[in-house]
């Protein structure tokens, strides 16, 4: 067990520097698929590293770091994902996407396994090189932008990233854990430059439920009392800063962008369509994780709604919402109450804002869609519960048939989830130019 946990956190980092750092090759038609083989990689080594914790533990009990009442509801979500699938229309690809998220649960549990000091500053010290390795490239970029006499254009900006989303949904995770890094006065103009640098990036992108997230996490954090408050100051500082920078930079050459425009880009009718097309069967089960599709007028369909909470009700289902409703609200309640009883664990604080900051852009934006975001939600998540739970560890029972049980279950688990994946990953043609395609992969036909 102990093995297991020192390979966690060397393989979370490297996972961080193959999906964020550009200058490795893309492994696939784009950067988006390069990414999801990276991630699916990840996943399937993260449920090995957890079956062989399970299968060489010579206790007759394991360890969970869960209460009982968590593990039962995530138990009854991914039942009635897999009942959903069984009923959807689309039963290949959902029973994939069932699969999917599963694996990203059991790697939420194994990750909080991890919480010691040590290896969560190892992690979250390779999540910030890796991401500012990629801000400095995007800097270049905006330099090399300004001496051509051109508009600030993300798309060429955002290095590698076909959406320029995906690079705003991994930008939330870092901010609160470079408030944090403004604590250290040695390192604190570097930081507060890198930070800057974020919050101009995220203008220049036109990410107003981005800046938004990074708004409520700071009055949320304030209102707490934390003991960041002369950073979390600091970080409202440089977000005026940033929008300054923005329309002093934008009006040298005018490109037309407006980061306070009041149009929703059709989000909210989005919203109100999938809302008015429920039906009483997605209250109990929802139409299938994984096959959302809708269009607006004549605009390419959207793979999903771009917000968490009507995602999973139309998908999952109304009582899978209530059961991941109730594990968030018990996560964020035990936070709360950690965080006022220790004052001092700047770590665990600044990991739930991370959490937290995620889990809010995930209402107006694909963060609990996209690979490396997806991902990220979820590893935050770990090990946060990991520090809230630290040596309060779920003891459950497991014999000789329960250890051959589930490694059966792995196995076919790991079979179906590669068959299928590779299977719709075969339908690309990106000749063809844009195809409609199932949001796992970046183009290509679910069925």
């Amino acid at each position: 067990m102990d093995v297991v946990n020192k390979i966690k956190a060397p393989l979370i980092s490297l996972f961080f520097l193959c999906t964020l750092i550009p200058l490795i090759p893309s492994i696939s038609y784009d950067y988006h698929n390069h990414q999801r083989i990276i991630q699916i990689a990840f996943l399937l080594c993260i449920s090995f590293l957890a079956l062989n914790a399970f299968l060489s533990n010579k206790e007759p009990t394991f360890k969970l770091a869960l209460n009982k009442k968590n593990i039962i509801l995530f138990s009854v979500f991914i039942f009635l994902g897999c009942l959903s699938a069984l009923m959807s229309a689309e039963k290949s690809f959902s029973q994939l996407y069932t699969l999917h998220i599963s694996l990203l649960i059991l790697t939420m549990c194994c990750v909080s396994t991890t919480n010691d000091k040590k290896s969560i500053l190892f992690i979250i010290y390779a999540l910030l090189v890796a991401h500012t390795s990629l801000i400095l490239i995007c800097l270049l970029n905006i330099i090399f932008t300004l001496a051509e006499q051109q508009p600030l254009n993300p798309y060429i900006i955002y290095s590698g990233f076909i959406n320029i989303r995906f690079f705003n949904q991994v930008q939330v995770f870092i901010l609160p854990f470079l408030v944090l890094l403004l604590k250290f006065k040695g390192i604190q103009r570097i930081v507060f430059i890198i930070l800057f640098l974020n919050l101009l990036l995220i203008f220049i992108g036109q990410a107003r439920g981005a800046l938004l997230s990074f708004f409520i996490f700071s009055v949320f954090a304030l209102i707490l009392k934390t003991t960041l408050k002369k950073q979390i100051l600091t970080g409202l500082v440089s977000l005026a800063l940033s929008c300054i920078a923005f329309y002093i930079l934008d009006s040298l050459n005018k490109g037309g962008a407006d980061i306070l425009r009041t149009s929703s880009s059709g989000r909210i009718d989005l919203w109100l369509n999938t809302l008015s097309n429920l039906s009483w069967k997605h209250f109990l089960i929802g139409s299938g994780p994984g096959v959302f599709e809708m269009s607006l007028g004549s605009s390419a369909p959207f793979s999903h709604p771009h917000n968490s909470l009507i995602e999973v009700l139309n998908e999952w289902g109304g009582v899978a919402l209530i059961c991941i409703l109730i594990v968030i609200f018990n996560t964020f309640r035990k936070s709360i109450i950690h965080l006022k009883n220790h004052k001092k664990d700047i770590i665990t604080e600044s990991i739930f804002y991370s959490f937290a900051i995620g889990i809010t852009y995930s209402l107006f934006s694909g963060v609990h869609v996209m690979p490396v975001s997806q991902t990220l939600l979820f590893i935050m998540w770990g090990l946060l519960v990991g520090r809230l739970y630290k040596n309060k560890y779920i003891h459950i029972p497991i014999n000789i048939y329960a250890r051959l049980f589930l490694a059966c279950v792995f196995v076919l688990a790991w079979f179906l989830y590669l068959q299928k994946a590779v299977g719709i990953y075969n339908n690309i043609d990106p000749d063809n130019g844009y195809i409609y395609g199932p949001r796992f992969w970046s183009i290509g036909q679910r069925a």
